[in-house]
């Protein structure tokens, strides 16, 4: 067991090695997804992802911003839908547990395209930290966060952010290089 941890950790730090000193997946940080499968972030490496910051049981914001990223998947050609894929980040870990978030993936007719992420606290407000995403508890249980759509690279190397679609789901595609 010992030998198989060493190896993990050895292809992970060549892993960490690869990546652009820039590289978001340089934080190197455990996460849970959607499925119940624990993944290190640096192995969403390999396609340009859009991220977003959401939790599950909103009713305001982050509908739209599921929506807004439906959008852009329903634009691409099924060839093209093969090189990008889709990162919700729940900003209430504690509560967005994989069968809540499988729950809402299912709710939103979300594929396999897509990975919910849940980690803990102090996961969250780094990465939210590193992408400049701002957020806060209110008295009434609801969060007030940013909008912010997030384009990577397939290194995990910010492209762009923005708020909304303006220009369509085409543009973003564009922006992105797909």
């Amino acid at each position: 067991m010992r030998i198989l941890t060493l190896l993990l950790m050895l292809l992970s730090l060549e892993t960490l090695a690869a990546l652009p000193e820039d590289s978001l997946y340089q934080l190197g940080s455990e996460w849970q997804d959607h499925h119940e499968h624990r993944l290190n972030i640096n192995e969403l490496a390999g396609k340009k992802r859009l991220v977003a910051f959401i939790y599950t049981d909103c009713v305001t914001a982050c509908p739209v911003i599921v929506s807004e990223l439906k959008r852009i998947q329903q634009a691409l050609s099924p060839a093209r839908r093969e090189r990008l894929g889709f990162v919700l980040v729940s900003l209430t870990p504690g509560v967005d547990t994989p069968k809540v978030m499988a729950h809402f993936a299912g709710k939103h007719g979300l594929d396999e395209h897509w990975t919910l992420l849940s980690g803990q606290d102090d996961q969250v407000r780094t990465l939210a930290m590193v992408l400049n995403i701002k957020y806060m508890g209110l008295a009434d249980g609801e969060i007030a966060h940013s909008n912010a759509i997030t384009a990577l690279d397939e290194q995990g190397r910010l492209l762009f952010q923005q708020s909304g679609l303006p220009g369509g789901p085409e543009a973003v595609l564009e922006r992105m290089g797909l």
